[in-house]
This record gives structure tokens, sequence and C-alpha cells, in this order.
């Protein structure tokens, strides 16, 4: 097995349930604010139900975070990783083990993911030379505006793996990517051989046949 990198998704891919939601619920739960943070998540629920686009509901996540300071938040998400957060969520073991093959066969490892920051410390833990693609929250004098550059969804996480690419000379053709959600394709699209998470973790090929029955 050989590729330069391996790009994945993180949520739904790589563990399951939503690193953003969660890091949300510790600190709701620490700063006593629960059952405002349940309804906050609640209501994220609810608009992606009703067919609100995911770049509209993750946009509208960040502003639980707006006025926090961001060394706070930094340590908010040390403390979560701390009491095991990150991982609390079942991981999907198929995907796991895939990528520590393509590893350790020397590939850079990438994570793609909507989350920012803060939320994929399990990621760095796990991976200390990974290079991470998130969602850029907007700080301004060192706190979260509780708004965002660009939500890492869809089309805008295959231009963040195609520019991150270019940067460091990675020829997307030479690598693969792993996703689960119908808005990760563009970016397992753009890699040599992606890979999407269907039912029962089966792991499915990306190619136009099969994505229309997905």
């Amino acid at each position: 097995m050989t590729a330069v990198a391996v790009h994945t998704d993180v949520d739904g891919t790589l563990r399951r349930g939503s690193t953003i939601f969660d890091l949300l619920r510790y600190d709701a739960d620490r700063s006593g604010r629960v059952a405002e943070g349940e309804r906050f998540l609640r209501s994220l629920r609810e608009a992606a139900a009703a067919g609100t686009p995911r770049e509209v509901t993750n946009r509208r996540y960040f502003a639980w975070w707006r006025g926090r300071a961001v060394d706070d938040v930094a340590r908010v998400a040390r403390d979560w990783a701390a009491a095991g957060g990150p991982w609390a969520e079942q991981p999907v073991p198929p995907v796991l083990a895939a990528v520590e093959r393509y590893r350790r066969a020397g590939a850079r490892v990438v994570a793609v993911s909507a989350a920012f920051e803060p939320a994929l410390v399990g990621v760095r833990e796990r991976w200390v030379e990974a290079d991470v693609l998130a969602t850029r929250a907007v700080v301004r004098d060192g706190r979260y505006t509780g708004d965002v550059v660009e939500p890492l969804v869809g089309e805008a996480k295959a231009r963040a793996v195609r520019a991150h690419a270019a940067t460091h000379g990675i020829p997307l053709e030479r690598c693969a990517g792993f996703g689960d959600h119908a808005s990760d394709l563009p970016f397992l699209r753009a890699v040599g051989t992606g890979t999407r998470v269907g039912p029962g973790d089966r792991l499915v090929p990306v190619t136009r046949a099969v994505t229309r029955t997905l």
C-alpha cells in the first residue's frame, strides 16, 4: 500500500459523533450551562433536519464561543482530552486501521475537518506529525468573535486539500482519502484513491457510479 499522503475526515469517519458538539457539551457541563448547551445544540440539529445547509449550521455553531479567550478554549480542550473526550465516541476501526497502514508506509497524515482546532485535539494527540485542515474561527484581540473565515464543508474541503497539496508539492493523484458524508465527496474525488464509509463501516471506493447510489 503506497501513497504520498492520506487525507481523512474526522467525525463519522475516524470516530462517531461530533467533536465540536462533544467539546461544547464538556464546556457547558464544567461552566454550569448544561441546559443552555443542550438547547443550543438542539437548535442546530433541528435546523439541519429542516434542510439548512451544513455550511450554515457550522457557522452558527461558533456563536457559542463568542467572546471567549483563545487560550481559555484551548485549556478547555486539553482538559477534555485528558478526560478521554475526543475518543469517547466509538472509533471507526477499519478507517483508523487503514490510516495507520498508510502512515506506517510513509504517507503524510492530513486531517480535513469542519471542526476547529481545539476540537481536533484528539487527532493532534494520536498523530503528532499530522497536518490539520480545519474551519478557521475568527479571532480578534485574543478572543473568538463567533464567526469563521469559511466553514470547511463540501467544496471548501476540496479547495483546502488542493491548496495544501500545492503548498507542499504533494501529487494528489498519489494520495488516499477517507470520508463518510456526501459533503466529503468533493475532496475524496480530488485524491487518487477516495473511500467512503458506508453502512456497517463498509469501506466503499468513491467512483461516479457508486456515489450516485450512496
